[in-house]
């Protein structure tokens, strides 16, 4: 099934729904995500607790399917092509990580905020993972808590990546209102099993494909990287997990984004993100 948030009628952002994508509906979820979605995943994806009303699909406005509460925690350096573009000559040992704050986050058409403090405006492809049920230092393993996956774009102010102490990631990746996210949540059930997924995820920027790839290419594929974070941070349903991006980015060419650009991030069978870059901030 197909899950997103949404706003109707110009009024404050519902909830998340049920996309019927062969009636081009909508039917609102009751509850926020933390109330169906641990009893959706233990069903086996037969227990979505929907309302009998439908909305047209195109009556309302798809929003990025997190709420206030969520965390975002990302990965980086995990597409091998990606990292001998830039140089590297050596796999990486370990992951890299961060987290970024819900302010970081966009949704679907939304404008993505160019902050004054850079120059080197990257874009990034990645599919994102979508936590359904709470997941613990304690959990055996955290693939069978997944809800879903999303798409997403993990903008990344690259002015930032190098310093006599090492790269500074909030100042790369934590910056307000650049991080697209959605359109839609894919339930687990409808993809290929975690360790085995094998989607096509490309980037293009007006209209010229700058990034494509699968992600079966990735070095650490996504129970691994869910097992990372299990260790260290106890994950809760509507918590999303951007995997790392691949080759293609502007960092390898020095084609970085620039004021009102169109860009487009795609993961097969799950979506199309479409974003305009804005004007160059006033604010850092």
């Amino acid at each position: 099934m197909k899950i997103a948030r949404y706003l109707a009628d110009d009024g404050p952002p519902r909830g998340l729904v049920e996309i019927a994508t062969e009636r081009a509906t909508v039917r609102p979820i009751r509850g926020a995500i933390s109330e169906w979605a641990p009893a959706l995943v233990s069903s086996g994806f037969a227990d979505l607790p929907v309302e009998d009303e439908e909305l047209p699909l195109e009556s309302v406005r798809l929003l990025a399917p997190v709420e206030a509460a969520t965390k975002v925690l990302g990965v980086g350096a995990n597409y091998w092509e990606h990292l001998r573009r830039l140089g590297r000559t050596e796999r990486p040992t370990h992951l890299a990580s961060f987290i970024k704050p819900i302010s970081a986050i966009v949704g679907p058409d939304d404008e993505i905020r160019y902050p004054l403090l850079t120059r080197e405006l990257d874009y990034e492809v990645e599919l994102v993972a979508v936590m359904g049920t709470p997941v613990t230092p304690m959990t055996a393993d955290a693939v069978p808590a997944v809800l879903g996956y999303t798409v997403g774009n993990d903008i990344s102010a690259r002015d930032f990546r190098h310093g006599d102490k090492g790269p500074d990631l909030v100042s790369m990746k934590a910056n307000d209102a650049t991080t697209p996210l959605g359109p839609r949540i894919v339930t687990a059930d409808e993809l290929a099993p975690a360790d085995q997924l094998d989607l096509t995820i490309t980037c293009r920027v007006d209209g010229e494909v700058r990034q494509e790839d699968s992600t079966s290419q990735m070095l650490w594929r996504v129970p691994e990287i869910l097992d990372f974070f299990r260790l260290r941070i106890s994950l809760a349903p509507g918590d999303m997990v951007f995997t790392g991006t691949t080759c293609g980015v502007g960092l390898e060419d020095g084609r970085f984004l620039t004021e009102g650009q169109t860009v487009e991030t795609e993961v097969e069978s799950i979506g199309v993100l479409r974003n305009v870059v804005g004007a160059r901030g006033e604010r850092g």
